[in-house]
């Protein structure tokens, strides 16, 4: 069975998720502080993202 829209902005969903907890243990194990600022620079724009995913998702689902 092919995939429509919501399904695939739900696989979009997911996937952020785990980047975005990937992101929060890289943070958890970084030492240099450079490299912090750049995960947590890359933590941010995720975290932005899914929040624009999560929208496009509900707009999805009342469609």
């Amino acid at each position: 069975m092919q995939k429509n829209a919501r399904g695939f902005v739900q696989d979009s969903v997911s996937a952020l998720e785990t980047a975005k907890t990937s992101l929060q243990s890289a943070l958890q194990t970084i030492e240099k502080g450079t490299n912090r600022e750049k995960i947590g620079v890359s933590l941010q724009s995720v975290e932005a993202a899914l929040q624009q995913c999560g929208q496009t998702a509900n707009v999805l689902e009342q469609a």
